[in-house]
């Protein structure tokens, strides 16, 4: 095995925009053959999805089976396998008798779990490993490392939005996106922005806090109400009219709901399957008509769509269960980027297609249309159609007025309704529920940079000193009454952290730092200037 020398750099180095991992090998480094055969066919292998001009060399010279590339090359796709995001190349250049390679990442700890997965993954295997053997490592490693990532869609979306407009960011405890310096300064949670009031929020965060707000506010809702048991769940079925719809109180993206319940017997099974994981239920009155979403900025239209439930037609040939597995092909679906995903075999889906007298393994004639699921949320596997042309004046002025009586500047507003091209007083429309972080689903920077940079504020002058003096403190980074920033940092620092800031104006080096130091950080500190600085 090769011997590594590894540095975790949580700052930002050699003009990297995210954190890097620097990897040092001896330039006498020598592996057997047969290892680097392996090397090479796990090269091509794990590559083949991602692009392999992945390096910019400095001074470094190689042929084209040197064995250090070749593992950072393979490291590389595992991390972007896993679901990280290479904003920047992958630097290469000499130090001495070393080889150096600088591995931008979203993740320096995914990136070492990432490291020794794959040393044991080659010592298991005895550098020898089998095609069945990688495909369970991979499965496996994408399925370790996604605790180390951002979660859900929105963060990653605004990670790439930011990147291509050279906006500095850092990722914070995997929940928060920090966007500039100082004054400079906006923090995201998902699409929860810094500006926005935490009582809209709360109150969002709850659907029978919001169902009751809007009804006092004259702002038309089902019939609801709150449930523990199945005795009360008949009752107020019995009072609302069947069909019901059944749901947790404070669930998102569509978990644990049971929509059109049509008797008392489905209402039974729907409630049994759904109680143990959530004590309190909602039962609400079951709304006939489309489900639309309407993302809402500042009062201001985002995105609006039609959302169905994910559908398959048949073709005389193929069985259900096939007609699915091809529906999830959809490279939409497997991106994991999207709001978009599979549509999964659940108690839902048996409950739908029963409904519809149906079973998995049942060839569908030609043009029958199976409905897979009773809800259309995206993350439920359901479908969209853009709709915002379509909004009736009256309509659009009815979310503004949920904007504003919920407290919230940023909202995805669900209605329910036969049309929204007509006015919601004229046709039985109502609002289903009100979101404070709403997912905004598409794939693509344009609406993410749309959003993001209604938010950002000017940016901030940044001047950095490097010096031999070891008593410097941390700068305010992010405190919103600091207009400009002088950031003074010890050399050791310097090269364990890196630079704390993506950019600067201005870059000293004392004139105590030896010469050998003064050139490593004139390459390790490499200025990123946003747009607009």
């Amino acid at each position: 095995m090769m011997k590594i020398q590894f540095q975790a750099i949580e700052g930002y180095a050699y003009g990297a925009i995210q954190p890097s991992t620097i990897f040092r090998f001896s330039v006498n480094e020598i592996l057997p053959s047969d290892h680097v055969d392996e090397l090479v066919k796990l090269f091509s292998t794990v590559t083949a999805s991602h692009a392999t001009d992945i390096f910019e060399y400095e001074d470094v010279t190689h042929g084209p089976n040197h064995a250090p590339t070749l593992f950072i090359g393979i490291l590389a796709a595992l991390t972007q396998h896993s679901g990280d995001r290479r904003l920047s190349t992958i630097k290469a250049f000499s130090e001495g008798d070393t080889v150096v390679y600088a591995l931008p990442t979203l993740s320096t700890d995914m990136t070492w779990h990432t490291l020794i997965a794959l040393s044991k993954f080659l010592k298991d295997t005895n550098y020898n490993s089998t095609e069945a053997q990688l495909s369970e490592f991979l499965n496996g490693l994408k399925s370790s490392n996604r605790k180390f990532l951002p979660g859900g869609t929105n963060t990653m979306n605004f990670l790439n939005a930011a990147a291509q407009h050279k906006i500095p960011f850092k990722v914070f405890r995997q929940n928060y996106l920090i966007l500039g310096y100082a004054s400079g300064s906006t923090i995201l949670k998902s699409s929860i922005t810094d500006q926005e009031t935490s009582i809209g929020v709360s109150l969002a965060r709850s659907k029978v806090d919001t169902n009751r707000l809007l009804k006092l506010s004259g702002l038309p809702v089902p019939d609801q109400a709150r449930i523990q048991t199945i005795t009360q769940a008949k009752h107020f079925a019995g009072e609302f009219g069947y069909p019901v719809v059944l749901k947790p109180e404070d669930e998102s993206q569509g978990r644990g709901i049971y929509a059109n319940i049509s008797d008392e017997k489905e209402l039974i099974w729907c409630f049994e399957k759904v109680a143990n994981t959530y004590p309190t239920l909602l039962i609400e009155k079951h709304i006939t008509g489309d489900h639309y979403r309407i993302d809402f900025m500042g009062e201001e239209l985002i995105k609006a769509v039609r959302r169905r439930p994910p559908e398959v037609v048949g073709d005389g040939i193929r069985t259900l269960r096939e007609l699915i597995a091809e529906l999830n092909l959809d490279p939409e679906r497997l991106d994991p980027y999207s709001s978009k995903k599979i549509v999964v075999l659940d108690e839902d889906l048996e409950r739908c297609i029963k409904k519809q007298q149906v079973s998995l393994d049942d060839v569908l004639e030609t043009k029958r249309i199976i409905y897979l699921k009773s809800i259309s949320n995206l993350s439920r596997g359901g479908d969209q159609i853009h709709v915002e042309d379509d909004i009736h004046p009256e309509n659009f002025k009815l979310c503004q007025m949920i904007a504003r009586t919920m407290r919230l500047d940023v909202l995805g507003i669900d209605l329910l309704s036969p049309d929204l091209s007509k006015p919601w007083h004229s046709n039985g429309t109502v609002v289903c529920e009100v979101n404070a972080q709403p997912q905004l689903g598409a794939s693509g920077t344009d609406v993410y940079w749309r959003f993001m940079k209604n938010y950002l504020r000017p940016p901030v002058r940044i001047e950095v000193e490097v010096t031999n003096d070891t008593s410097q403190s941390q700068a305010p980074l992010f405190d919103t009454e600091v207009s400009r920033l002088k950031i003074k940092l010890s050399v050791a620092d310097a090269f364990s952290q890196g630079c704390p800031v993506q950019y600067f104006q201005d870059f000293k080096i004392a004139d105590d730092v030896a010469a050998a130091d003064r050139r490593r950080l004139e390459r390790l500190f490499v200025s990123v200037n946003p747009e607009g600085a």
